[in-house]
């Protein structure tokens, strides 16, 4: 089940809340070390520290996906900018009845029927890792097709246009680049995951030891003591 980061803040608080409380119970004497003050404050420290490497990640994420969806669809030289651009070049160099402009048609209709899926960057767990997997395997679709659109334009003869962005080498440039980002990612797409997997263990392991913790306190000071109505009702 996908968490918010509203639940997540929610369920530190509640845990904070419970722990703060239990700080000042007299006595308070868990049998087990997991559920000492001493082991809850770190534990406690520890979620805190997941919180910020999950965020970090995610940030990092959200960056990488908008550099890519700026180079593939809406920057000023993306694919679909250049494409358009390749074709006005052939068609004014070669003529468009021209077997070069025929040969690049063919390519640039598969280019732009295999328009890349948008990727993901706020939803979590298994639904959204087949997204971004759908995504990673269209995106790169893409590249090799403009990689095999620049190296049809490479064995045109004598293609020289005046536009410096869809010359020769700046197209093989942008063809690396474009590797590189899409790289870029899967790899920061995999951290976040990570990051995400760390953290729920330790909310996991949170939700388990508050809920000893009350246990603990209702059998030590009673179901209707102040010291259990205090944590009762606080979820964790």
């Amino acid at each position: 089940m996908a968490h918010s980061e509203q639940s997540f803040g929610k369920k530190l608080r509640n845990a904070q809340d419970i722990i703060t409380f239990v700080q000042g119970f007299t006595n308070y004497a868990p049998p087990r070390t997991q559920e000492t003050l001493v082991a809850m404050q770190t534990l406690l420290t520890s979620v805190i520290s997941a919180n910020a490497t999950e965020a970090t990640n995610r940030q990092q994420y959200r960056a990488a996906v908008d550099a890519r969806t700026t180079a593939f669809s809406k920057g000023t030289n993306s694919i679909s900018k250049l494409i358009v651009a390749i074709r006005a070049a052939v068609d004014a160099q070669y003529g468009k009845n021209s077997a070069e402009s025929s040969s690049i048609q063919s390519i640039l209709r598969t280019i732009r029927a295999g328009k890349s899926v948008s990727t993901p960057s706020k939803t979590e767990g298994e639904e959204a890792a087949q997204a971004v997997s759908r995504s990673q395997r269209s995106y790169g679709s893409q590249t090799q097709l403009f990689n095999n659109l620049v190296n049809t334009l490479n064995q045109l003869p004598g293609y020289n246009p005046s536009n410096p962005a869809i010359k020769i080498a700046a197209l093989q440039t942008f063809v690396t680049q474009l590797t590189t980002l899409n790289n870029a990612v899967a790899q920061k797409f995999a951290a976040l995951q990570s990051a995400r997997a760390n953290r729920m263990v330790l909310y996991t392991d949170l939700n388990d030891r508050t809920q000893r913790v009350k246990s603990y306190v209702k059998s030590q000071y009673g179901q209707v003591s102040n010291e259990y109505k205090l944590i009762k009702g606080i979820s964790a």
